[in-house]
């Protein structure tokens, strides 16, 4: 449940960047301040409840598969994902979808070996 869980929510922040992005491209200044009022929000949000997700789900899995490759993307997913927050427009889409990508793959590969 927890896997599923984080696949969910970093599919959350993939859509999300995408969505905004392609909002503000297709919908111009119309939408851009009142993007620009929630993304201070939304996406460290999101990564709290990722990382939180990924906090209980890795290591109890872990104990029963004993593979640390999944946790270890995990964390480097999550990395990116901190390093987006702080990272010009076109870099934050670009390392929230590489990011959520490796959360899903991690999230994936983990339930896996959980079953």
């Amino acid at each position: 449940m927890k896997d599923k869980l984080g696949i969910f929510f970093s599919g959350l922040c993939v859509v999300h960047c995408i969505a905004v992005t392609l909002i503000l491209i297709l919908g111009g200044a119309d939408y851009f301040n009142f993007l620009v009022s929630t993304e201070y929000l939304i996406h460290p949000l999101l990564l709290i409840i990722v990382v939180l997700i990924g906090m209980f789900s890795f290591p109890s899995a872990y104990k029963n598969h004993e593979n640390k490759y999944p946790i270890i993307l995990g964390v480097c997913g999550s990395f990116v994902l901190f390093i987006a927050l702080f990272s010009p427009d076109i870099f934050e889409t670009l390392f929230t979808i590489i990011g959520g990508v490796a959360l899903i793959y991690a999230h994936l590969w983990n339930y896996k070996l959980s079953h």
